[in-house]
Protein backbone atom coordinates (compact mmCIF):
# COMPACT_ATOMS: atom_id res chain seq x y z
CA UNK A 1 0.00 0.00 0.00
CA UNK A 2 0.83 3.80 -0.20
CA UNK A 3 0.97 6.12 2.37
CA UNK A 4 -1.71 9.31 3.27
CA UNK A 5 -1.86 12.41 1.07
CA UNK A 6 0.47 14.40 3.41
CA UNK A 7 3.04 11.60 3.12
CA UNK A 8 3.85 10.90 -0.56
CA UNK A 9 6.57 10.70 -2.47
CA UNK A 10 4.88 13.29 -5.14
CA UNK A 11 4.70 16.02 -2.92
CA UNK A 12 6.83 19.01 -4.02
CA UNK A 13 9.01 19.43 -0.89
CA UNK A 14 10.27 15.89 -2.24
CA UNK A 15 14.11 16.14 -4.37
CA UNK A 16 14.73 15.77 -7.74
CA UNK A 17 15.85 11.74 -7.03
CA UNK A 18 12.58 11.08 -5.40
CA UNK A 19 10.53 12.63 -7.98
CA UNK A 20 11.97 10.78 -10.32
CA UNK A 21 11.01 7.75 -8.54
CA UNK A 22 7.57 8.49 -8.83
CA UNK A 23 6.26 5.38 -7.39
CA UNK A 24 2.50 4.78 -5.94
CA UNK A 25 1.16 2.80 -4.06
CA UNK A 26 1.08 -1.13 -3.57
CA UNK A 27 1.80 -3.08 -1.32
CA UNK A 28 2.16 -6.83 -0.78
CA UNK A 29 5.06 -9.59 0.92
CA UNK A 30 7.15 -11.41 1.84
CA UNK A 31 7.95 -14.77 -0.01
CA UNK A 32 6.86 -17.38 2.48
CA UNK A 33 4.55 -20.06 1.15
CA UNK A 34 1.23 -21.45 3.13
CA UNK A 35 1.52 -25.07 3.67
CA UNK A 36 -2.53 -25.62 3.32
CA UNK A 37 -2.72 -23.40 0.27
CA UNK A 38 0.23 -26.04 -0.78
CA UNK A 39 -1.59 -29.13 0.25
CA UNK A 40 -5.16 -27.75 -1.26
CA UNK A 41 -3.33 -26.82 -4.65
CA UNK A 42 -2.03 -30.05 -4.85
CA UNK A 43 -5.47 -32.00 -5.30
CA UNK A 44 -7.22 -29.95 -7.61
CA UNK A 45 -8.10 -31.06 -10.72
CA UNK A 46 -8.53 -28.24 -12.72
CA UNK A 47 -11.15 -29.97 -15.21
CA UNK A 48 -12.92 -31.50 -12.31
CA UNK A 49 -14.22 -28.15 -10.94
CA UNK A 50 -14.23 -25.23 -13.91
CA UNK A 51 -15.50 -24.72 -17.17
CA UNK A 52 -12.92 -23.11 -18.49
CA UNK A 53 -14.62 -19.64 -18.66
CA UNK A 54 -14.36 -16.60 -16.61
CA UNK A 55 -16.64 -15.34 -13.85
CA UNK A 56 -16.33 -11.89 -12.23
CA UNK A 57 -17.94 -10.67 -9.01
CA UNK A 58 -18.57 -7.33 -8.64
CA UNK A 59 -19.35 -5.60 -5.32
CA UNK A 60 -18.59 -2.41 -3.50
CA UNK A 61 -15.83 -2.10 -0.78
CA UNK A 62 -17.03 0.61 1.84
CA UNK A 63 -15.91 1.69 4.98
CA UNK A 64 -13.60 4.34 6.71
CA UNK A 65 -10.33 4.24 8.67
CA UNK A 66 -11.22 1.45 11.31
CA UNK A 67 -13.97 -0.89 9.26
CA UNK A 68 -15.02 -1.73 6.11
CA UNK A 69 -17.51 -3.97 4.30
CA UNK A 70 -18.22 -5.06 0.77
CA UNK A 71 -22.02 -5.10 -0.84
CA UNK A 72 -22.85 -7.54 -3.60
CA UNK A 73 -23.35 -5.87 -7.05
CA UNK A 74 -23.74 -8.72 -9.73
CA UNK A 75 -22.26 -11.86 -11.12
CA UNK A 76 -20.87 -11.98 -15.19
CA UNK A 77 -19.51 -14.50 -17.01
CA UNK A 78 -16.54 -13.17 -19.20
CA UNK A 79 -14.46 -15.18 -22.06
CA UNK A 80 -11.73 -17.88 -21.55
CA UNK A 81 -10.14 -17.84 -18.20
CA UNK A 82 -6.39 -16.73 -19.48
CA UNK A 83 -4.78 -17.98 -16.19
CA UNK A 84 -3.06 -21.10 -15.37
CA UNK A 85 -4.96 -24.03 -15.00
CA UNK A 86 -2.78 -25.69 -12.00
CA UNK A 87 -1.63 -22.99 -10.03
CA UNK A 88 -4.88 -22.52 -8.68
CA UNK A 89 -4.11 -21.59 -4.89
CA UNK A 90 -1.97 -18.52 -4.57
CA UNK A 91 0.83 -19.49 -2.18
CA UNK A 92 2.52 -16.31 -1.85
CA UNK A 93 1.82 -13.91 1.06
CA UNK A 94 1.02 -11.09 -0.32
CA UNK A 95 -1.73 -8.34 -0.07
CA UNK A 96 -4.01 -6.46 2.08
CA UNK A 97 -7.14 -8.86 0.88
CA UNK A 98 -7.56 -12.19 -0.72
CA UNK A 99 -10.44 -14.19 -1.48
CA UNK A 100 -11.29 -18.06 -2.06
CA UNK A 101 -13.57 -19.70 -4.12
CA UNK A 102 -15.13 -22.54 -2.32
CA UNK A 103 -16.98 -25.45 -3.54
CA UNK A 104 -20.46 -25.61 -1.78
CA UNK A 105 -20.99 -29.58 -1.74
CA UNK A 106 -17.58 -30.31 -0.44
CA UNK A 107 -16.28 -26.98 1.24
CA UNK A 108 -12.96 -27.31 -0.46
CA UNK A 109 -10.98 -24.31 -1.39
CA UNK A 110 -10.52 -24.84 -5.27
CA UNK A 111 -9.14 -20.78 -6.07
CA UNK A 112 -6.99 -18.46 -4.09
CA UNK A 113 -5.76 -15.72 -5.06
CA UNK A 114 -4.38 -12.22 -3.09
CA UNK A 115 -4.75 -8.33 -4.19
CA UNK A 116 -4.56 -5.02 -2.70
CA UNK A 117 -6.88 -1.84 -3.56
CA UNK A 118 -7.44 1.55 -3.74
CA UNK A 119 -9.89 1.51 -0.61
CA UNK A 120 -6.86 -0.11 1.06
CA UNK A 121 -4.95 3.24 0.48
CA UNK A 122 -7.75 5.51 1.03
CA UNK A 123 -8.21 4.21 4.84
CA UNK A 124 -4.53 6.13 5.58
CA UNK A 125 -5.65 9.23 4.23
CA UNK A 126 -6.81 11.99 6.69
CA UNK A 127 -10.65 11.03 5.49
CA UNK A 128 -11.35 7.79 6.09
CA UNK A 129 -11.43 8.83 9.57
CA UNK A 130 -14.22 11.15 9.33
CA UNK A 131 -16.54 9.82 6.55
CA UNK A 132 -17.03 6.57 4.81
CA UNK A 133 -16.85 5.76 1.01
CA UNK A 134 -17.60 3.24 -1.46
CA UNK A 135 -15.27 1.84 -3.96
CA UNK A 136 -16.75 -0.25 -6.46
CA UNK A 137 -14.68 -3.42 -7.17
CA UNK A 138 -14.49 -6.51 -9.29
CA UNK A 139 -12.66 -9.96 -9.14
CA UNK A 140 -11.70 -12.69 -11.66
CA UNK A 141 -11.49 -16.26 -11.31
CA UNK A 142 -12.20 -19.30 -13.11
CA UNK A 143 -15.81 -19.89 -13.78
CA UNK A 144 -16.90 -23.22 -11.27
CA UNK A 145 -18.94 -26.00 -12.85
CA UNK A 146 -20.89 -26.02 -9.50
CA UNK A 147 -22.02 -23.88 -6.91
CA UNK A 148 -19.72 -21.99 -4.99
CA UNK A 149 -18.95 -19.33 -2.04
CA UNK A 150 -16.98 -16.16 -2.50
CA UNK A 151 -15.08 -15.38 0.14
CA UNK A 152 -13.21 -11.93 0.68
CA UNK A 153 -10.49 -11.71 3.53
CA UNK A 154 -8.74 -8.66 4.90
CA UNK A 155 -5.89 -8.02 7.30
CA UNK A 156 -6.98 -6.68 10.90
CA UNK A 157 -5.40 -3.65 11.20
CA UNK A 158 -3.66 -4.62 14.24
CA UNK A 159 -2.48 -7.85 14.17
CA UNK A 160 -2.02 -7.84 10.31
CA UNK A 161 -3.42 -11.31 10.32
CA UNK A 162 -6.37 -12.05 7.13
CA UNK A 163 -9.76 -12.27 8.75
CA UNK A 164 -13.05 -13.60 6.77
CA UNK A 165 -15.07 -10.36 5.79
CA UNK A 166 -17.45 -11.21 3.22
CA UNK A 167 -19.04 -14.55 2.06
CA UNK A 168 -21.45 -15.01 -0.51
CA UNK A 169 -23.32 -18.12 -2.08
CA UNK A 170 -23.42 -17.99 -5.91
CA UNK A 171 -26.02 -19.90 -7.82
CA UNK A 172 -23.95 -20.99 -11.08
CA UNK A 173 -26.92 -21.75 -13.22
CA UNK A 174 -28.88 -18.62 -11.75
CA UNK A 175 -30.52 -16.63 -14.56
CA UNK A 176 -29.00 -13.59 -12.74
CA UNK A 177 -25.48 -14.19 -14.24
CA UNK A 178 -25.17 -11.68 -16.59
CA UNK A 179 -23.36 -12.68 -19.97
CA UNK A 180 -20.51 -10.11 -21.32
CA UNK A 181 -20.67 -8.99 -25.04
CA UNK A 182 -17.29 -7.83 -26.14
CA UNK A 183 -17.34 -3.96 -27.53
CA UNK A 184 -14.13 -3.28 -28.08
CA UNK A 185 -10.92 -4.20 -30.65
CA UNK A 186 -8.38 -6.47 -28.86
CA UNK A 187 -5.10 -5.94 -30.17
CA UNK A 188 -1.81 -8.07 -30.14
CA UNK A 189 0.97 -6.28 -29.03
CA UNK A 190 3.51 -9.15 -28.43
CA UNK A 191 2.52 -12.95 -27.91
CA UNK A 192 5.16 -14.95 -26.49
CA UNK A 193 3.22 -18.26 -25.78
CA UNK A 194 -0.30 -19.64 -24.92
CA UNK A 195 -2.51 -18.03 -22.45
CA UNK A 196 -2.41 -20.85 -20.29
CA UNK A 197 0.95 -20.86 -19.52
CA UNK A 198 1.86 -16.77 -19.72
CA UNK A 199 1.42 -14.05 -18.12
CA UNK A 200 -1.65 -12.09 -20.01
CA UNK A 201 -1.16 -8.42 -19.80
CA UNK A 202 -3.49 -6.22 -21.34
CA UNK A 203 -2.98 -2.20 -21.99
CA UNK A 204 -5.89 0.54 -21.69
CA UNK A 205 -6.26 3.56 -23.08
CA UNK A 206 -7.78 6.75 -21.17
CA UNK A 207 -8.73 10.36 -22.60
CA UNK A 208 -7.59 9.00 -26.16
CA UNK A 209 -10.20 9.71 -28.72
CA UNK A 210 -11.37 8.25 -31.67
CA UNK A 211 -9.14 9.83 -33.79
CA UNK A 212 -5.88 8.91 -31.61
CA UNK A 213 -6.21 5.73 -32.07
CA UNK A 214 -2.45 5.41 -33.45
CA UNK A 215 -1.02 7.47 -31.03
CA UNK A 216 -2.22 5.13 -28.24
CA UNK A 217 -0.74 2.12 -30.37
CA UNK A 218 2.38 3.98 -29.99
CA UNK A 219 2.50 3.85 -26.44
CA UNK A 220 1.98 0.28 -26.06
CA UNK A 221 5.10 -0.31 -28.31
CA UNK A 222 6.71 2.23 -25.96
CA UNK A 223 5.58 0.40 -22.64
CA UNK A 224 6.55 -3.26 -24.55
CA UNK A 225 9.47 -2.17 -25.68
CA UNK A 226 10.37 -0.31 -21.95
CA UNK A 227 9.24 -3.67 -19.92
CA UNK A 228 11.44 -5.97 -22.00
CA UNK A 229 14.51 -3.74 -21.71
CA UNK A 230 14.69 -4.76 -17.95
CA UNK A 231 15.62 -7.93 -16.37
CA UNK A 232 14.01 -10.67 -15.39
CA UNK A 233 11.63 -9.59 -18.20
CA UNK A 234 14.18 -9.45 -21.08
CA UNK A 235 14.67 -13.56 -20.69
CA UNK A 236 10.64 -14.14 -20.42
CA UNK A 237 9.84 -12.85 -23.43
CA UNK A 238 8.47 -16.15 -24.47
CA UNK A 239 5.96 -16.28 -21.52
CA UNK A 240 4.53 -13.19 -21.67
CA UNK A 241 1.33 -12.14 -23.58
CA UNK A 242 0.81 -8.20 -24.27
CA UNK A 243 -2.61 -7.49 -25.73
CA UNK A 244 -4.26 -3.84 -26.16
CA UNK A 245 -7.80 -2.85 -26.36
CA UNK A 246 -9.00 0.11 -27.84
CA UNK A 247 -11.84 1.50 -26.48
CA UNK A 248 -11.91 5.49 -27.46
CA UNK A 249 -12.44 8.69 -24.46
CA UNK A 250 -14.90 11.34 -25.57
CA UNK A 251 -12.64 14.03 -25.07
CA UNK A 252 -9.15 14.01 -25.08
CA UNK A 253 -6.77 14.48 -22.11
CA UNK A 254 -6.84 13.45 -18.17
CA UNK A 255 -8.39 15.15 -15.50
CA UNK A 256 -6.51 17.40 -13.39
CA UNK A 257 -9.20 18.68 -10.41
CA UNK A 258 -6.26 20.65 -8.30
CA UNK A 259 -5.80 22.80 -12.27
CA UNK A 260 -9.72 22.76 -12.83
CA UNK A 261 -9.19 21.13 -15.64
CA UNK A 262 -12.09 17.96 -16.35
CA UNK A 263 -12.18 15.50 -19.07
CA UNK A 264 -14.90 13.16 -20.31
CA UNK A 265 -12.97 9.82 -20.33
CA UNK A 266 -14.23 6.81 -20.43
CA UNK A 267 -11.89 5.25 -17.63
CA UNK A 268 -12.25 8.38 -15.35
CA UNK A 269 -8.94 8.98 -14.68
CA UNK A 270 -7.01 11.60 -12.83
CA UNK A 271 -4.09 13.30 -11.09
CA UNK A 272 -4.71 14.84 -7.39
CA UNK A 273 -5.70 11.51 -5.92
CA UNK A 274 -6.43 11.74 -2.50
CA UNK A 275 -4.74 15.28 -3.10
CA UNK A 276 -1.61 14.10 -4.40
CA UNK A 277 -1.43 16.14 -7.28
CA UNK A 278 0.66 13.06 -9.38
CA UNK A 279 -0.80 10.45 -7.85
CA UNK A 280 -3.11 9.69 -11.20
CA UNK A 281 -5.56 6.88 -10.68
CA UNK A 282 -9.35 5.79 -11.72
CA UNK A 283 -11.97 4.53 -8.45
CA UNK A 284 -14.29 3.08 -11.43
CA UNK A 285 -12.62 -0.41 -11.14
CA UNK A 286 -15.26 -2.16 -13.04
CA UNK A 287 -15.36 0.03 -15.44
CA UNK A 288 -11.86 -1.11 -15.91
CA UNK A 289 -12.83 -4.87 -15.86
CA UNK A 290 -15.48 -4.22 -18.55
CA UNK A 291 -12.76 -2.95 -20.68
CA UNK A 292 -10.09 -5.17 -20.07
CA UNK A 293 -12.86 -8.24 -20.35
CA UNK A 294 -12.10 -7.61 -24.39
CA UNK A 295 -9.07 -9.37 -24.20
CA UNK A 296 -7.88 -12.30 -21.90
CA UNK A 297 -5.51 -10.96 -19.36
CA UNK A 298 -4.50 -11.36 -16.45
CA UNK A 299 -2.75 -8.11 -15.22
CA UNK A 300 -4.35 -4.46 -16.52
CA UNK A 301 -2.02 -1.72 -16.91
CA UNK A 302 -3.80 1.72 -18.33
CA UNK A 303 -2.25 4.21 -20.58
CA UNK A 304 -3.07 7.71 -20.24
CA UNK A 305 -3.16 10.77 -22.76
CA UNK A 306 -1.67 13.37 -21.32
CA UNK A 307 2.39 14.81 -20.82
CA UNK A 308 2.10 15.00 -16.84
CA UNK A 309 3.64 13.33 -14.93
CA UNK A 310 2.21 10.66 -12.62
CA UNK A 311 0.76 7.53 -12.55
CA UNK A 312 0.64 4.23 -9.77
CA UNK A 313 0.70 0.59 -9.23
CA UNK A 314 -1.41 -1.45 -7.09
CA UNK A 315 -0.69 -5.40 -6.35
CA UNK A 316 -2.85 -7.49 -8.66
CA UNK A 317 -5.46 -4.43 -9.44
CA UNK A 318 -3.61 -2.33 -11.67
CA UNK A 319 -1.02 -0.42 -13.10
CA UNK A 320 -1.35 3.25 -14.53
CA UNK A 321 1.43 5.36 -16.42
CA UNK A 322 1.29 8.52 -18.43
CA UNK A 323 1.78 8.09 -22.02
CA UNK A 324 3.32 10.93 -23.17
CA UNK A 325 6.81 12.61 -23.48
CA UNK A 326 6.81 12.97 -19.10
CA UNK A 327 11.12 12.22 -19.32
CA UNK A 328 11.38 8.63 -18.20
CA UNK A 329 8.14 7.42 -18.88
CA UNK A 330 9.68 3.85 -19.60
CA UNK A 331 11.48 3.32 -16.49
CA UNK A 332 8.33 4.63 -14.50
CA UNK A 333 6.15 2.37 -16.96
CA UNK A 334 8.48 -0.89 -15.62
CA UNK A 335 8.77 0.26 -11.56
CA UNK A 336 4.87 0.81 -11.77
CA UNK A 337 4.81 -2.65 -13.51
CA UNK A 338 6.87 -4.12 -10.37
CA UNK A 339 4.18 -2.50 -7.86
CA UNK A 340 0.76 -3.97 -9.82
CA UNK A 341 2.55 -7.34 -11.31
CA UNK A 342 3.60 -8.99 -7.15
CA UNK A 343 3.50 -5.93 -4.79
CA UNK A 344 7.04 -5.24 -4.80
CA UNK A 345 7.36 -2.10 -2.21
CA UNK A 346 9.35 0.90 -2.50
CA UNK A 347 12.98 1.00 -1.61
CA UNK A 348 13.00 4.66 -1.08
CA UNK A 349 13.09 7.40 1.16
CA UNK A 350 11.22 10.56 2.36
CA UNK A 351 13.78 12.97 4.27
CA UNK A 352 12.77 13.36 7.49
CA UNK A 353 9.95 10.85 7.81
CA UNK A 354 10.00 8.32 10.91
CA UNK A 355 6.87 7.33 11.17
CA UNK A 356 4.67 5.03 9.06
CA UNK A 357 1.33 3.45 9.63
CA UNK A 358 2.38 1.46 6.77
CA UNK A 359 5.26 -0.20 8.41
CA UNK A 360 4.94 -0.30 11.83
CA UNK A 361 8.39 -1.00 13.92
CA UNK A 362 6.83 -4.27 14.99
CA UNK A 363 5.53 -6.18 12.13
CA UNK A 364 7.56 -7.73 8.97
CA UNK A 365 6.59 -5.35 5.87
CA UNK A 366 5.04 -8.04 3.01
CA UNK A 367 6.93 -6.97 0.24
CA UNK A 368 9.39 -8.95 -0.65
CA UNK A 369 12.24 -6.30 -0.76
CA UNK A 370 11.62 -4.85 2.81
CA UNK A 371 11.98 -5.56 6.11
CA UNK A 372 12.49 -4.70 9.46
CA UNK A 373 13.76 -7.77 11.10
CA UNK A 374 11.01 -9.06 12.89
CA UNK A 375 10.63 -11.99 10.29
CA UNK A 376 13.81 -11.87 7.44
CA UNK A 377 13.91 -15.25 7.38
CA UNK A 378 12.56 -16.55 3.90
CA UNK A 379 13.30 -13.03 2.20
CA UNK A 380 17.08 -12.44 0.94
CA UNK A 381 19.11 -13.84 3.73
CA UNK A 382 20.26 -16.24 1.84
CA UNK A 383 21.87 -14.00 -0.92
CA UNK A 384 23.79 -11.49 0.82
CA UNK A 385 27.52 -12.51 0.71
CA UNK A 386 29.44 -14.14 4.10
CA UNK A 387 31.06 -11.76 6.41
CA UNK A 388 28.72 -8.98 5.32
CA UNK A 389 27.44 -7.21 8.39
CA UNK A 390 23.64 -7.19 8.84
CA UNK A 391 22.48 -4.09 8.24
CA UNK A 392 25.23 -2.72 5.99
CA UNK A 393 26.74 0.07 6.18
CA UNK A 394 25.29 2.52 3.67
CA UNK A 395 26.97 5.73 1.89
CA UNK A 396 25.28 7.81 -0.20
CA UNK A 397 28.02 7.96 -2.86
CA UNK A 398 26.42 4.32 -3.50
CA UNK A 399 24.13 5.61 -4.96
CA UNK A 400 27.06 6.90 -8.32
CA UNK A 401 28.43 3.30 -8.19
CA UNK A 402 28.19 0.76 -11.02
CA UNK A 403 25.14 -1.42 -9.62
CA UNK A 404 27.47 -4.56 -10.49
CA UNK A 405 29.70 -3.36 -7.67
CA UNK A 406 27.22 -3.15 -4.85
CA UNK A 407 27.19 -5.85 -2.06
CA UNK A 408 23.72 -7.48 -1.16
CA UNK A 409 23.24 -6.30 2.17
CA UNK A 410 20.26 -4.96 4.38
CA UNK A 411 20.48 -1.12 4.20
CA UNK A 412 18.77 1.13 5.71
CA UNK A 413 16.13 3.35 4.45
CA UNK A 414 13.25 2.46 2.45
CA UNK A 415 9.56 2.21 2.47
CA UNK A 416 9.18 5.93 2.59
CA UNK A 417 11.59 5.09 6.21
CA UNK A 418 14.67 7.15 6.76
CA UNK A 419 15.26 4.33 10.13
CA UNK A 420 14.08 0.69 10.73
CA UNK A 421 13.61 -0.71 7.64
CA UNK A 422 15.78 -2.18 5.14
CA UNK A 423 16.41 -2.88 1.55
CA UNK A 424 19.02 -4.92 -0.13
CA UNK A 425 20.84 -2.76 -2.45
CA UNK A 426 21.55 1.07 -2.51
CA UNK A 427 19.68 0.96 -6.19
CA UNK A 428 17.10 -1.02 -7.32
CA UNK A 429 14.29 -0.10 -10.22
CA UNK A 430 12.09 0.49 -7.04
CA UNK A 431 14.52 2.99 -5.48
CA UNK A 432 16.23 5.22 -8.52
CA UNK A 433 14.82 4.13 -11.29
CA UNK A 434 17.62 1.54 -12.32
CA UNK A 435 17.88 -1.98 -13.14
CA UNK A 436 15.87 -4.10 -11.02
CA UNK A 437 18.39 -5.03 -7.55
CA UNK A 438 19.11 -9.32 -7.51
CA UNK A 439 16.61 -9.74 -4.88
CA UNK A 440 13.96 -8.18 -6.57
CA UNK A 441 14.98 -9.93 -10.17
CA UNK A 442 14.53 -13.85 -7.79
CA UNK A 443 11.44 -12.80 -6.49
CA UNK A 444 10.12 -11.62 -9.99
CA UNK A 445 10.89 -14.90 -11.38
CA UNK A 446 9.82 -16.87 -8.85
CA UNK A 447 6.51 -14.91 -9.10
CA UNK A 448 6.39 -15.47 -12.83
CA UNK A 449 7.41 -19.08 -12.51
CA UNK A 450 4.00 -19.82 -10.22
CA UNK A 451 1.55 -17.69 -12.92
CA UNK A 452 2.79 -19.53 -15.61
CA UNK A 453 2.46 -23.09 -14.59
Amino acid sequence: MKKTANQREYSTSFTVLFLLSLTLFTSCSSSKMAANANAAKDSIVYGDYFTGNTLRYDFYHSGNSNNEYYTFDCVMREGVWAGSHTALINPFEYGEQHFRIVDASSSKVIYKNNYCTLFNEWQTTPEAASVERSFPEGLIFPEPKNDFYIEIYARNKSTKKMEKKHSHLVRINSYNIRPFEAQYESIDIHIGGDIEHSLDIVLLPDGFTAGEKDKFLASCLMWQNALFGYAPFTQNKHRINIRAVWAPSQQSGISEPGNGKWCNTLLGTRFFTFDSERYQMTEDFQTVRDIAANAPYESIFILTNTDKYGGGGIYNFYGLGSAGKTGRTGEVYVHEFGHSLMGLGDEYVEVGNTVSALYPANKEPWEANLTTFVNFKGKWEDMIPAGTPVPTPYDPSMLNMPQGELTIGTYEGGGYLEKGIFRPTPQCMMNQLRDFCPVCIRAIEKYLDYICK
